[in-house]
């Protein structure tokens, strides 16, 4: 894929270009990088392309900043060379970067995020799959047998109206989920909180992707091992692409699936959270003490009109509940 300048100074300033070594300088956070943008703005620059190829006095000038943020901006921006080997080795693996200012952008995460969207996103397949109709799952554990029923029933029901399902991939839950997609013919969106590069090796994952059922994306460093920071930073984006999203399990007041579901109650991420009604689950029943909507089987889930609700403009759409 080609991209243009302003891309190309995003993936600069934004990326890794390992990852497990330090740079020279830290690349900027995503709140730096708004930062920088609205600078640049008002500094009468069209966009942070044209730092390309500035020295650092051309940098301080045109951005006036002190000389410390300077100097972390041009070595940032001089990483041409490294990111563009990184940009060819991870194409060969089918990986792309994609950023906020490209039109293939998740265009939910920067609508409902807004400063918090990550401003680079990595992708292996199709990335339309993420503007279509969907919905988010999510559990801390699919280990008991009623939970693991719960799960397929709800995956079963989206692959058979239509409805693409987003989950973050992770051992257990979501790759239950990849497999009900696969053999449903679904579609999925896989939102990793992991290395990219070893997901989209494995099997189910990559064959829905070969086939433009699935892709897979990630915010952090395609080789990066899972840590709980990078699920956490993750989970916004969970919600943010989904229609609206289904908690099957959540331990209570601990978990990345407790504090993703609870951040996303708190924020409005997703129009809508659905929580399954389990007294036997403590976490369940607080998410809906504290606004989650209730669900007491997937039979109580009406997909088809969700989704032809879903579809309609947004001042047509009607609560079915």
């Amino acid at each position: 894929m080609q991209h243009s300048d302003n891309a190309f100074a995003t993936m600069l300033l934004m990326s890794q270009l390992s990852a497990d070594r330090e740079e020279i300088v830290r690349p900027l956070s995503a709140a730096e990088f708004y930062a920088l943008r609205e600078r640049a703005a008002e500094c009468g620059m069209k966009n942070l392309g044209e730092l390309i190829d500035m020295d650092l006095s051309a940098v301080r000038m045109a951005l006036k900043l002190e000389e410390n943020e300077a100097y972390r901006v041009c070595v940032l921006m001089n990483r041409v060379m490294p990111l563009s080997y990184a940009l060819e080795r991870f194409a060969e693996a089918g990986i792309d970067f994609v950023t906020l200012e490209e039109e293939n952008y998740p265009a939910r995460l920067s609508e409902r995020l807004g400063r918090k969207a990550p401003p680079m996103v990595y992708a292996c397949g199709d990335l339309s799959l993420a503007a279509e109709t969907s919905i988010t799952l999510a559990a801390s554990s699919c280990s008991r047998p009623d939970t693991i029923g719960c799960a397929r029933e709800l995956a079963a029901m989206a692959c058979e109206a239509g409805v693409t399902m987003i989950t973050g991939g992770e051992s257990g839950f979501g790759r239950l989920i990849e497999r009900e997609a696969l053999q449903g013919n679904g579609r999925m969106v896989t939102f990793l909180a992991e290395s990219l590069c070893e997901r989209i090796c494995q099997s189910g994952l990559s064959e829905m992707i070969a086939t433009g059922r699935a892709v897979a994306m990630s915010i952090i460093h395609p080789e990066a091992k899972y840590t709980v920071s990078h699920a956490l930073d993750r989970n916004k984006c969970l919600y943010a692409l989904g229609n609206a999203a289904f908690v099957i399990t959540c331990e209570k007041g601990r978990g990345t699936t407790w504090e993703g579901a609870s951040s996303a109650l708190r924020n409005g991420y997703t129009d809508r959270i659905y929580v399954w009604e389990n007294e036997d689950i403590p976490g369940n029943m607080e998410l809906i003490a504290r606004g989650a909507t209730p669900f007491r089987s997937p039979q109580d889930i009406r997909f088809r009109e969700l989704k032809a609700a879903w579809e309609k403009p947004a001042y047509e759409q009607l609560s079915l509940f």
